[in-house]
């Protein structure tokens, strides 16, 4: 009897089209492109917070990656409810959550209003988005209804032209964005078919995820990815710290794990020789070792064809298991909870 194939595994289980949304990953680039901000130029700034959870965090973490070797102020995520000790009246802060009731990204706004922080909200309504209305601080708005793991072309770019419009990010983005938007689509075909091929690699095994530092938040949106969409519980870290500790975790591994190991030509060179062997210690304790190179021109294009790979093999390990990709039964359960408290 033939296996069904990927369009009717997605028909029968994933419900709410979440295949649609990772789908409409490359017109969310485009859109976003389009928003228009009212915003004042800002240029003397002591450092940037960007607040978020999750989905809705994971744009911040990618904006500090791609900032961190050239800026000459901090660039930092806070997914908490507390914030750092820095953060002042020179701090630039941007809050982001895609429902805009997300209790620790309100939590650490309001204390940043305390300390006189200039405040910009990203999100698609809620709490935050009242909040912004009634401060006056600016307010980019997102689709409203969606998952914020969905939303991920929409609240980087987002966050991206908010620190364009702030003196923050270089007036590079712009190509580099339009660029992005062009390479991304014209990569569609690509990257379902080697997700396609990872997923036949790691389905059914425990999966590690590794990076350079620079790259740490492609290895964090991956795993998220396959926590939230797959319904799996997956490790994720990145070189060089790992070898200071997890690389000697590795005497317990076997057959049954298989590492992902994200390279891209940023790579730190001694970084790059550290994966090497690394990955001939890993495959002599047992376990299999995937590397994989994105396509793409720039820093920009790599990554974000990482995260458009990540997702697809997100999904595609979900059909595969007849698991639904947008579910999210424990947090909604663990929120229920707090919410009686």
């Amino acid at each position: 009897m033939d296996e069904p194939d990927f369009e009717s595994l997605l028909s029968e289980f994933d419900l709410r089209d979440m295949a649609g949304f990772t789908r409409n990953f490359v017109e969310d680039l485009k859109s976003a492109l389009t928003v228009e901000l009212d915003l004042e130029e800002e240029t003397d700034w002591s450092g940037v917070l960007c607040l978020g959870m999750g989905g809705s965090g994971i744009g911040g973490a990618f904006i500090s990656s791609i900032l961190n070797k050239t800026s000459s102020i901090p660039i930092q995520t806070n997914p908490d409810y507390c914030i750092p000790g820095w953060v002042s009246e020179n701090t630039l802060v941007v809050a982001c959550s895609n429902s805009g009731n997300t209790e620790e990204t309100l939590e650490a706004a309001f204390e940043a209003q305390k300390r006189n922080a200039t405040i910009t909200c990203v999100t698609s309504g809620g709490k935050l988005e009242e909040y912004a209305l009634k401060k006056n601080f600016p307010l980019v708005k997102v689709p409203a209804g969606l998952p914020p793991r969905s939303q991920f072309g929409h609240s980087l770019l987002s966050l991206a032209w908010t620190l364009v419009r702030f003196g923050i990010f270089p007036e590079n983005l712009y190509s580099d964005l339009e660029a992005t938007h062009k390479s991304t689509r014209e990569s569609v075909d690509n990257v379902v078919e080697k997700a396609e091929v990872v997923a036949d690699l790691v389905e059914g095994k425990s999966i590690h995820i590794y990076s350079d530092s620079h790259a740490e938040c492609i290895a964090t949106r991956w795993r998220q990815q396959l926590n939230e969409n797959s319904k799996i519980l997956v490790n994720s870290m990145a070189f060089p710290e790992l070898n200071h500790n997890e690389l000697v975790g590795w005497a317990a591994g076997g057959q049954n794990d298989v590492v992902i190991i994200l390279r891209t030509p940023e790579d730190y060179k001694r970084t790059q020789t550290r994966m090497a062997i690394s990955a001939e210690i890993f495959q002599e304790m047992g376990s299999d070792v995937i590397f994989i190179d994105p396509d793409g021109e720039n820093q920009m294009q790599r990554l974000m064809n990482l995260v458009f790979l990540g997702d697809h093999l997100s999904l595609i390990l979900a059909e595969r298991a007849g698991v639904d990709p947008v579910e999210i039964d424990n947090i909604i359960r663990l929120k229920n909870k707090l919410s009686d408290i």
